[in-house]
């Protein structure tokens, strides 16, 4: 059966929450070398640092990657069957607006951005989302991107 997911874009995707936790950090730099990373910048006027401690700047595509994909449902969003076909993650791009802070609760809003059929050895589509992930306690823009699925027929 062939699938025009063409008629997603635009589609806003359901809003979802994720809390920037202790255990997962700890569990992500006991993988990930951060020689350099301190968890304050050492400022005493720093508001980040003044609310706890920093997350290391490379957990915020963790947190993007883990966010996105609470917001949506392979079938009802991208018409798409995981269980009888192949999904991949494709690139990411992030701006960074400001660090995560740990216990930091986070609210994430993305929209299916484009849709394009590509051919390799075999036809795929190529979803686009983009997002935004803001404080939820103060709503600030904490970092904006996308992030691209690729969807094999």
């Amino acid at each position: 059966m062939i699938v025009d997911r063409t008629a997603l874009i635009g589609r806003p995707l359901r809003p979802a929450t994720y809390t920037v936790s202790e255990v997962d950090v700890n569990d992500f730099l006991g993988v990930v070398a951060e020689p350099e990373f301190a968890s304050t910048d050492g400022s005493e006027t720093c508001a980040e640092a003044a609310l706890g401690r920093l997350a290391p700047p490379s957990f915020a595509p963790f947190v993007a990657v883990l966010g996105l994909l609470r917001t949506f449902d392979w079938q009802k969003d991208f018409l798409f069957d995981y269980r009888t076909g192949t999904a991949m993650f494709g690139e990411q791009s992030i701006e960074f607006h400001r660090p995560l802070v740990v216990g930091e609760s986070v609210a994430i809003s993305a929209a299916i951005s484009d849709v394009y059929e590509k051919q390799g050895k075999q036809t795929f589509d190529v979803i686009e989302v983009t997002f935004d992930i803001k404080s939820r306690d103060e709503g600030g823009l904490l970092m904006s991107g996308q992030q691209s699925y690729i969807l094999f027929k």
